[in-house]
């Protein structure tokens, strides 16, 4: 009569947690399987886990720090002794490290309607961005990159003084920062058909009318006072009148 008797395979393996979250760069605190029957002598895992991550051959162990970027990837993991096998499923998935300390320098810009606007680049730290956004909508002309979170262009409307939210994003989360933009009118360009006038007492000038380029004039100032009898339309920038004084060039 010959009789065997072999271990019990090992069985009812269970790690907890079963599915696991990690951040890349990040050691991951380990996670040791329980079993029922028989104990296991070896453990393998298939298929292969992220960069960075090991299993131990002897307790069913994982841990390690996670070098790579994985979305959520079952990974199968067999007990084995001289009475069989048995298996279980982990769930991993290894997040990039979640954006921080977003910042332009500088983060306050005044613009001029129609005047190209030097670019403006974020920086950061943390892990790489996969995803830009901004809120509320720039002023037209001005464009967001939702890949590297620039602001460039030439505005073409006037804008008040106003606050956006720049958000950046990976699969760690997400972080942001505070721009104020404001476009102001393009500046006036002014010039008089003539720029030096001779005249005499009670000789009634020909009106000098300015023209302008740029944006519109909103008010119109002379410095110093025009000599007596002449006058400056503050409206429209027109000298007119008829000089009543003895007045040197000035």
């Amino acid at each position: 009569l010959t009789i065997q008797v072999n271990v019990a395979p090992p069985s009812s393996i269970v790690y907890t947690p079963s599915s696991l979250t990690l951040t890349k760069g990040t050691t991951m605190t380990t996670v040791t399987p329980t079993t029922s029957g028989g104990t296991a002598t070896s453990w393998s895992v298939t298929p292969s886990l992220p960069a960075g991550l090991s299993i131990s051959g002897t307790t069913g162990a994982i841990s390690g720090t996670p070098t790579a970027i994985i979305s959520g990837t079952n990974f199968t993991i067999t007990a084995t002794n001289a009475g069989g096998t048995d298996t279980a499923i982990v769930n991993i998935t290894v997040n990039d490290i979640a954006p921080s300390s977003i910042e332009y320098a500088p983060n306050v810009f005044t613009l001029s309607k129609g005047s190209l606007m030097q670019t403006a680049m974020p920086t950061y730290e943390g892990g790489t961005v996969t995803s830009w956004s901004i809120t509320p909508q720039l002023p037209a002309g001005l464009t967001f990159s939702t890949s590297t979170g620039e602001i460039s262009g030439t505005p073409t409307v006037v804008s008040q003084s106003t606050t956006y939210t720049v958000a950046a994003s990976n699969t760690g989360g997400s972080a942001s920062t505070i721009v104020t933009i404001q476009v102001n009118e393009a500046i006036p360009a002014i010039s008089y058909g003539t720029t030096t006038l001779t005249t005499q007492i009670g000789l009634q000038i020909n009106t000098i009318v300015p023209t302008s380029t740029g944006g519109p004039v909103a008010t119109w100032s002379i410095s110093p006072t025009l000599p007596t009898g002449l006058v400056f339309d503050s409206s429209n920038g027109e000298i007119s009148g008829t000089p009543s004084v003895v007045s040197p060039e000035t």
